[in-house]
């Protein structure tokens, strides 16, 4: 994919066709055969967006029967809705509603189980059967979006469904697409014409500028009070944002001298701050104290929840436990509790409490926030956790 067809990148775009729910275990075999690596095949969203999934599938179609499904309860650890019967009477301009039964799911004892005896229930049990601890089709974009930013392309569509992958990634690119191909999802590569090159360095030009912005506006904000996890992080995206620059100049000619500059000046800064950091602690109050850094210390646990690691982030309150993700997969993996007006909420899994929400601290886009039972330490609350897709590490 890299002879002079494609000597400036190509348009890339994916389509499912007709996907079927996969087994995740079924899943990292194709990808090593294909080169992958396992960070790029998506995670079991969770027995709660299952059910959601379930419900929403069952429902299609449903009211040329003469039924509707309408929530009653909808947590994290508990989805009641209600079976209605609707009636039109074209004659006197009216609908009638009769509630017939409802169909349920809890997180416990048991979330492998549907309730309700309703014909409808039964649908809805059956969908849930067919989607619990499987990947489907939705669970995809994150892992797409994540691999192509990774590899450098640039959207051309602010919805992220269309893509410029400078020349240098196609092969990398071409090695995801028969990936894809091999669980029902088409990757297409197009060519780039010579009247859309113009538009194609506009593209190139505007991501970097907007990740060059970004980046800026963060630096601006940090006071030396930050993680030194968070510093390091950004070190890391600033080397990387360089290389990028240099790719797209090669590939476009587009100028690169601005991002050159801005990042070495952000790199000088952060480095700076980094390494005070690393020498102090800061307090709730305030106060900092001098620390000696114990480079033997082991890390702290992290999360894994839809294909994002989350890692622990500072908290004002000693009873929350907060982790953190800014990549692709954190930022897709919220969509679904804000679809169903969760995100933000605090939500039962078991003895604790989990709130997921795309607010995190300053730096991260993506936040879990904890309150476990006092005495119960995280490795305890895995199993409850588990349930909602959340795994420790």
């Amino acid at each position: 994919m890299t002879n002079q067809k494609f000597a400036t990148g190509a348009f890339v775009f994916t389509r499912a066709r007709g996907l079927q729910p996969l087994d995740p275990d079924d899943l990292p075999p194709i990808a090593a055969r294909h080169g992958i690596p396992t960070d790029f095949i998506p995670t079991y969203a969770g027995d709660r967006v299952a059910i959601s999934r379930a419900i929403s599938q069952a429902s299609s179609g449903l009211q040329r029967e003469g039924f509707l499904l309408r929530p009653i309860t909808r947590t994290t650890s508990q989805v009641v809705y209600g079976i209605v019967r609707e009636q039109k009477d074209e004659s006197a301009e009216r609908l009638d509603h009769d509630f017939e039964a409802t169909v349920s799911w809890s997180a416990e004892p048991d979330p492998a189980v549907v309730h309700g005896d309703h014909l409808i229930a039964r649908r809805v049990a059956e969908a849930y059967q067919d989607l619990r601890c499987k990947i489907v089709a939705d669970d995809w974009s994150g892992t797409i979006t994540s691999y192509l930013e990774k590899h450098d392309a640039a959207r051309v569509r602010g919805d992220g469904r269309v893509y410029w992958v400078p020349p240098q990634r196609l092969p990398d690119v071409k090695k995801l697409g028969d990936f894809l191909a091999e669980v029902g999802i088409d990757l297409v590569a197009c060519e780039i014409e010579a009247e859309s090159r113009t538009v194609v360095e506009a593209v190139a030009q505007e991501s970097l500028d907007e990740q060059i912005s970004a980046l800026e506006a963060e630096a601006a904000e940090f006071d030396g009070t930050q993680k030194p996890s968070t510093y390091s992080r950004r070190l890391d995206e600033y080397q990387r944002l360089r290389e990028r620059a240099v790719l797209y100049r090669d590939a476009l000619g587009v100028g690169v001298d601005r991002a050159q500059q801005v990042l070495g000046s952000l790199e000088m800064k952060v480095t700076k701050m980094l390494d005070l950091r690393r020498q102090t602690v800061v307090h709730r109050d305030g106060t900092v104290d001098k620390v000696q850094v114990d480079a033997a210390s082991p890390p702290p646990s992290t999360l894994r929840f839809a294909g994002a690691t989350f890692t622990p982030a500072e908290s004002d309150d000693t009873a929350i436990l907060i982790f953190v993700s800014d990549d692709e997969f954190a930022r897709s993996s919220v969509q679904a509790p804000e679809a169903m007006g969760l995100a933000g909420r605090w939500q039962r899994a078991g003895a604790c409490q989990v709130s997921i929400q795309n607010s995190g601290p300053p730096g991260a886009a993506v936040s879990i926030r904890l309150r476990l039972p006092e005495g119960q330490t995280l490795p305890s609350a895995a199993k409850a956790l588990a349930s909602l897709g959340i795994e420790i590490n």
